[in-house]
């Protein structure tokens, strides 16, 4: 028997979509296709479609030809845009939706959170859907009953477990289903970005659950859009594009070679002057990113510093202004703020009318990689303190380790790392001295 507990091998998937030659029929058109419908799909039931493909004329391949095997205890992530069949992927194993050719073995108790919520029935009882839910992901009904107060205390809606779920929240009811689905203890477990709903308090619970699945020796696929996330978790990586496996393997290397295909925001805004980007009293010209040798990219090596640089247009003289950066995560969560604390404002001076140029400096080795939207904010800061210019997503920079130098993960790149920084910190070793040998009078002496 192999080691491998999920085995892949040339799966495809494909499906009929319309076209748009319909949209524009008349009428006497559009009656004779509904007459002739019926025959339509007659024919396509004898050529071997199904009855909704009878009036779809394309092929489409949401994945062609894929192939990997998965070992047991492994967390695996499953990158890619949007459309490059990462969902279409895990509904196949997960024998939602069966595969056009190809073969997929997996070898254990399968437990997917794909679409959370899936099977909740709105007239009945948290309490009784908990035992409907668990009862469609494979749980015997003794196994449920034995885990309910588990469930219930992890899901945080033990107040409303007997009330119908058509009087849920969005939120309660995401709550409730990750918590049934999260306590089937699966030998194999797929997560479809499950992990990006709720608030962040819960986002970290799930998160947390996850990793302890994974500890406990299950095998963990993950689809997710957050780079920072995968690579905390994640140990391997697999990159679909267009529904082929484009590239397999470790997951900050193919997280960083992801990031830095330019999936993501600009590197560089410029406003023109007929454009609203700012008021009466200053207007931003440009926003850009930097790299330490001055070049305009967003494709930053974890190890180099960059500056994050405006253009700003001063047009009244006498008046004091703040420029700030919000600094966001993949996930959007908050990963610093920082303003100009070194600018004329600061120094009991006014800003002269003119351009100016601003520039904020981050260390090297210090921000995780992920890509990072920046967010600005301009206002003035006198007694009237009002808001000149406003910008979220002005521009994003991706942080990537070529694993190729010295930086806070050193040999341990497979590990996990939590947080938006990674900075390499300052640690010292204090070895206590051997204390000498014995004298004459029973007396111990230090070494110096």
């Amino acid at each position: 028997m192999s080691a491998d507990i999920i085995q892949v091998n040339k799966l495809s998937k494909m499906f009929y979509v319309g076209s748009q030659k319909n949209l524009n029929m008349t009428f006497q058109e559009r009656m004779t296709s509904a007459l002739a419908t019926p025959f339509r799909r007659i024919g396509g039931l004898l050529r071997g479609h199904g009855t909704a493909a009878a009036d779809l004329n394309e092929a489409f391949w949401a994945l062609r030809d894929v192939s990997f095997n998965v070992g047991q205890g492994e967390v695996v992530a499953i990158i890619g845009r949007n459309g490059a069949g990462k969902s279409t992927l895990l509904k196949v194993l997960s024998r939602i939706t069966e595969p056009t050719s190809g073969e997929a073995r997996i070898n254990g108790r399968v437990g997917s959170l794909l679409e959370v919520g899936t099977g909740f029935h709105p007239e009945l009882t948290g309490r009784e859907n908990v035992y409907l839910n668990g009862s469609i992901l494979g749980m015997k009904r003794r196994e449920i009953a034995s885990k309910f107060d588990e469930i219930v205390e992890f899901s945080e809606i033990a107040n409303f477990i007997d009330t119908p779920v058509k009087h849920y929240s969005s939120g309660m009811r995401v709550r409730l289903a990750f918590s049934v689905a999260a306590h089937l203890e699966p030998e194999v477990m797929f997560v479809d970005e499950v992990l990006a709903v709720g608030d962040a308090a819960f986002r970290k619970k799930c998160l947390e659950k996850v990793r302890s699945v994974a500890t406990g020796g299950s095998t963990v696929l993950v689809v997710s859009h957050n780079a920072q996330q995968v690579t905390s978790i994640c140990q391997r990586a697999i990159w679909l594009s267009g529904g082929t496996v484009f590239e397999d393997g470790n997951a900050s290397a193919v997280v960083t070679r992801y990031l830095s295909e330019g999936i993501g925001l600009s590197k560089e805004r410029v406003w023109k002057e007929d454009e609203k980007s700012g008021g009466a009293i200053a207007k931003v010209h440009a926003i850009r990113i930097r790299n330490d040798r001055g070049e305009i990219t967003n494709d930053i090596d974890v190890r180099e510093r960059f500056c994050v640089e405006t253009e700003l247009d001063v047009l009244q003289a006498g008046r004091s202004l703040v420029l700030k950066y919000d600094i966001m995560n993949s996930d959007y969560m908050g990963a610093f703020t920082s303003i100009d604390t070194e600018n004329p404002t600061f120094s009991g001076e006014s800003w002269p009318v003119g351009r100016h140029v601003l520039r904020m400096w981050v260390p090297g080795n210090f921000l995780q990689v992920d890509t990072y939207p920046i967010n600005v904010v301009l206002w003035t800061w006198d007694s009237e303190k009002f808001v000149e210019f406003r910008q979220t997503d002005a521009v994003c920079v991706h942080i990537l380790d070529y694993l190729d130098g010295p930086t806070a993960t050193r040999d341990f790149s497979t590990a996990t790392w939590v947080g938006p920084v990674r900075p390499i910190m300052q640690w010292e070793t204090m070895t206590p001295a051997k204390p000498r040998s014995v004298g004459h009078r029973g007396i111990h002496q230090a070494a110096p």
